[in-house]
């Protein structure tokens, strides 16, 4: 390891020369752990605090969200069409999630419900699954007696988070149609309405009163339209080392405030953008990792709930120690099967698209990031 490269400027570089890939797998790896805690200690505020009142998986999540409202403002800009960016997004998504969908109905289900199978196979709630789960109207997946035993009888205790992926994906969507994203201000207005949006719904109580979708999309947005408004002014940032120190003891002095919650995401974005940037060649070997993150995401809950409800004994250094592996080889199966086969197809489904809509099918951008 090259310790001078760590300790010199890190910039944002074009193409695929960076750890994104390993970068979201440590990201899914905490919510593992974060989830372990939950299951073991059955109730989400037992799990451990990291920084201040953050727990792993809360930062986690919230640093996926960072990386996606970069990523993804990246791919539109750079496809700069509606119908291959649609594409590309929904193959992203939809295909794992539907395997992960028929994985948890019919290969756990039947071994984890209290019912006889002739009663869960006819329960209507079992047949309503795909379409709450992947309409994102109800993702947690409580099936008819699953984890009788368990804390929480539910599938799926993690998918709730990727309907305000979705949602950020229209979101940027509907802001290109308009366009919202033309200029480098109004990519960076995306970060700077939550910004200010954040503290006064806390000061009002406002936040206290609205639903709790509304509170997510507060906390998903301020995170994703970060990492828009990093792409926008990708130029003229740089990272270092020594700031993500600096910049995680001025975050500290924010705890207890309004200001919090935007201090911690600024801060969560600089290590984002340092770890995924960083040049340290020893460790060039990481970026040519599967993308299993996230395979990781969606199939370690239901995981961690199975081995828990059959080894209900175990604590959650055990029950994480046991789900890694069995977590690690559906993700991967996940990835070279499923997700990137379908990624594949991104441009022959935009041009299946197109072609139904009655424009040029051979009008395609070459594949991004």
């Amino acid at each position: 390891m090259n310790g001078e490269d760590m300790f010199s400027k890190v910039t944002i570089r074009d193409g695929h020369d960076n750890f994104f890939t390993p970068v979201r797998l440590l990201f899914a790896l905490m919510v593992l752990v974060g989830h372990s805690f939950v299951v073991t200690l059955g109730d989400s505020s037992l799990e451990p605090k990291i920084f201040f009142s953050f727990t792993a998986s809360y930062l986690a999540v919230n640093l996926f969200f960072i990386a996606s409202g970069f990523l993804v403002t990246k791919s539109m800009l750079y496809r700069e069409d509606l119908v291959e960016y649609g594409s590309a997004r929904s193959l992203r998504i939809y295909p794992a999630l539907i395997a992960h969908v028929l994985f948890v109905m019919f290969i756990i289900g039947p071994f984890v419900t209290n019912l006889p199978l002739r009663e869960f196979f006819t329960n209507p709630e079992f047949w309503t699954q795909p379409f709450q789960v992947l309409s994102f109207y109800e993702t947690h997946m409580e099936m008819p007696g699953i984890f009788a035993t368990n804390s929480e009888q539910i599938g799926s205790g993690a998918l709730w988070t990727l309907r305000y992926e979705v949602l950020a994906y229209i979101a940027t969507a509907i802001a290109f149609a308009l366009g919202l994203l033309k200029h480098k201000w109004l990519l960076v207005m995306q970060f700077v309405i939550f910004v200010i949006a954040w503290p006064i719904a806390h000061l009002t109580g406002i936040y206290d009163q609205i639903p709790a979708t509304l509170q997510s999309i507060l906390r998903f947005g301020l995170a994703y339209g970060l990492g828009a408004a990093i792409y926008a002014l990708q130029d003229k940032l740089s990272f270092h080392m020594i700031g993500i120190f600096i910049l995680g003891l001025i975050t500290g002095l924010f705890n207890g405030t309004v200001f919090f919650e935007v201090a911690v995401t600024l801060w969560l974005a600089y290590i984002v953008f340092w770890m995924a940037y960083v040049k340290i060649p020893a460790l060039n070997g990481l970026k040519k990792l599967s993308d299993t993150s996230y395979g990781i995401y969606i199939y370690h809950w239901v995981i961690l709930q199975t081995i828990f409800y059959f080894i209900p004994g175990l604590n959650a250094w055990q029950l994480m120690a046991l789900t890694l592996p069995v977590t690690m080889a559906l993700a991967f199966g996940s990835w070279h099967i499923i997700e990137k086969p379908m990624l594949k197809k991104k441009i022959s489904l935009t041009r299946v698209i197109k072609s139904r809509l009655g424009k040029n099918p051979e009008d395609v951008a070459a594949p991004a990031e």
